[in-house]
């Protein structure tokens, strides 16, 4: 089995010597505390040494490596205190000199007449060469050779380089020998060695040749990395399919009521995606489909026509959202249209009341509520369905492919469909939606204006404050976004509560507030208030990044921009522009700013695209802000870089097809090998697909 070849790459670093319970946590922040995570702890940067046997000034301010023997040792007890060691290096005379350091330990190791081995930057004083505090000593019991080429790794609080090394040592020691997985034909193409030894030389090179070549070690462990990812989306997109269901047919007095009934026309796309939708839920193979459209470009009602579909033929639907104000806003929604269609649509959050919450669970059992929209409550166990055929996640990017596939575990006969209006780069889609079809609303309804945006820098504030004015005595309203709920000592920037106070002031009664730590009722009366246009101004952090449909909010402001990744800022942008008045968006920042932030200010100015931002962003930010693996302290991948790597993946993406078409159960020599792959890498719960029915 896979699994047994790796036995000793699952221990945990703590079974070996010199490392304890604490050394666990450690690791955990840093890379992971196992064998098998450690392996690819790999290092940012090189120490390079020179071997001489003489002293020239040719090696002033060089790293280098000389033995010699120690003459005399002497120290001064004034501050700084000074321990120095005369070294005899053929003749010559070294001084090897340390400030502050303890006694004991520069006597035990710098003893008259005997051998050592020192390495550091030689420098000179007046004719004296010296190397003042030595990057390493090998004393004559040492059993540590000074490398020449020596690798240094990203630290943690609580890990010193040498533990780290240590650890990396017992990890590759515990590397089996991998039979090859990647054909010849592409190991020749781009001259790539072995897993084993790529790896083994990243952490331990000893030629130059090692040096030159690190770059074609890494993106071979880069591939691999790749390939098993595809591997994997591959196998589940293989399998999953398996369950089949009933066919189902178009009926469309349901859908065609609700069409005449919508203050607007759907878009060319939406039709386009609707026909497709509807031609894969008709089939009896289930549908797994990811809906990606920009802000604003109509994908709820492309959501709600998609539950119709399935309630016409006599099933049940669900819809779940990320947030109980985004499951709220899109109840509200529904609801607007329940008695004219004649169907039964009910709201399901945790922190419903007990009595209204199990009516609604009951009624779900029985069948008698035809959609059911709310959060992560919908697919917890005690809720059943009575005959649930299509399930809708919106805001798909909370969830990892894994994720996805155990949510459609909760109902093996149920159509699958996730949505984002977050535009997805393409990179992203084959790393992480490989195994979806993937539907695009690329336009927006005709009557929607173009947000203008602008950046401001703080201490133009009162600026802005004129412009809220004039926009409250015309009776438009204003989103005002602060990135923290109370003040912080630690960064210096506006909270929602002290920014609502501060509005509050100027224009009294007329500013709501909205953050993620208010209970539901005191949420719900905010946004009450200002969709009703009872309130102008809504201070909120990013719990309105999605799905707040205010028509009448024609005034985004940010504040603290800077501190917003592009994909959020864009979401939060879309919450205006909604009808038909001219909008702008306003972007606070701070003067003291990076490159990055400034960039990303830059691009939110010049362009509106959704599409074009997720591109940007994936360059600026990496995979894993924009997926939200570095907030939740996981990692996207551990060698993979999907912006330099991205030929590899597609080079991936087209290998694990063949190898899956051919061998689907991974059978034979070459699907064991396969199964080490996706074991290394992380990706074994692909597997289990292979053997389940």
């Amino acid at each position: 089995m896979s699994l047994k070849l790796l036995d000793d790459l699952y221990n945990k670093i703590d079974k070996y010597r010199g490392f304890g319970p604490k050394n666990l946590i450690y690791f955990n922040k840093l890379c992971g505390d196992r064998l098998l995570d450690i392996i690819f702890h790999l290092p940012t940067s090189l120490i390079k040494r020179k071997k001489i046997s003489e002293l020239k000034d040719e090696y002033l301010f060089k790293r280098i490596i000389l033995k010699g023997k120690i003459q005399k040792t002497w120290f001064s007890y004034k501050k700084p205190k000074i321990s120095i060691a005369s070294i005899n290096i053929n003749n010559q005379q070294l001084e090897i000199i340390y400030f502050n350091v303890n006694k004991n330990w520069f006597s035990s190791n710098f003893i008259i007449s005997n051998n050592i081995t020192i390495s550091g930057e030689l420098t000179k004083k007046g004719n004296k060469y010296q190397i003042v505090h030595p990057d390493r000593i090998q004393t004559k019991d040492s059993e540590e050779v000074i490398p020449v080429y020596e690798t240094t790794y990203p630290l943690t609080s609580g890990l010193s380089h040498k533990k780290i090394k240590n650890a990396i040592r017992y990890s590759i020691n515990s590397v089996p020998h991998f039979q090859e997985w990647i054909n010849n034909d592409l190991l020749k193409q781009y001259n790539w060695n072995s897993f084993n030894q790529s790896l083994y030389k990243l952490h331990y090179p000893d030629r130059n040749e090692d040096i030159e070549n690190h770059i074609l070690y890494r993106e071979r462990l880069a591939y691999d990395e790749a390939l098993s990812r595809q591997l994997a989306l591959n196998l589940i997109r293989k399998h999953k399919y398996k369950t089949e269901q009933s066919i189902l047919s178009n009926k469309n007095t349901l859908k065609n009521k609700l069409i005449n009934n919508l203050p607007f026309n759907l878009t060319g796309d939406q039709i386009s995606v609707l026909e497709t939708i509807y031609k894969d839920i008709n089939s009896s193979k289930r549908m797994y489909r990811l809906l990606q459209g920009d802000v604003g470009s109509g994908k709820t009602i492309v959501a709600f026509m998609s539950l119709l579909h399935v309630i016409e033929n006599g099933f049940q639907g669900a819809l779940m959202a990320p947030t109980e104000i985004l499951a709220h806003q899109h109840y509200v929604f529904f609801k607007k249209y329940e008695k004219i269609l004649g169907i039964k649509i009910a709201l399901l959050t945790s922190k419903m009341q007990k009595n209204i919450k199990y009516n609604h669970i009951l009624n779900i059992s029985k069948g008698q509520i035809n959609i059911v929209i709310g959060t992560h409550a919908i697919i917890q166990s005690n809720i059943k369905f009575k005959n649930l055929r299509l399930a809708i996640i919106d805001e798909q990017h909370r969830f990892g492919v894994y994720q996805r596939l155990e949510l459609s575990k909760k109902s093996p006969n149920t159509d699958f469909m996730v949505m984002t209006a977050t535009p997805i780069p393409r990179t992203l889609i084959l790393t992480d939606y490989g195994d979806m079809d993937i539907s695009i609303i690329h336009s927006k309804p005709k009557d929607r204006a173009k947000i203008n945006t602008i950046s401001v820098s703080i201490p133009r504030i009162n600026e802005i404050i004129k412009a809220v004015s004039r926009a409250v005595k015309n009776n438009e309203q204003i989103f005002w976004v602060c990135p923290l709920v109370k003040d912080s000592e630690k960064l210096d920037l506006a909270a929602a509560e002290t920014r609502q106070i501060y509005l509050n002031k100027i224009f009294p009664n007329n500013v709501a507030l909205v953050h993620g730590k208010m209970d539901t009722k005191s949420k719900e009366k905010a946004l009450n208030q200002f969709s009703n246009n009872e309130k102008n101004i809504l201070v909120s952090t990013t719990v309105i990044e999605v799905g707040i449909d205010i028509p009448n909010a024609t005034i985004m402001i940010i504040e603290h921009a800077e501190r917003f990744g592009l994909a959020q800022l864009h979401q939060l942008r879309g919450r205006i522009g909604r009808g038909n008045k001219k909008s702008i968006c306003i972007l606070l920042y701070d003067q003291k700013i990076g490159d990055i932030a400034r960039e990303r200010l830059k691009v939110m100015r010049e362009t509106n695209n959704g599409f074009l931002i997720s591109e940007k962003d994936l360059k600026l930010r990496g995979a894993g802000e924009i997926l939200g693996t570095k907030q939740s302290g996981g990692q996207m991948f551990k060698v993979l870089d999907i912006n330099k790597h991205e030929h590899l993946i597609q080079i991936a993406n087209q290998n694990s097809k063949l190898i899956i078409n051919k061998n689907p159960y991974l059978l034979g020599q070459e699907g064991k090998n396969m199964k080490n792959l996706l074991y290394l890498f992380g990706q074994d719960e692909a597997i289990k697909l292979i053997n389940s029915g």
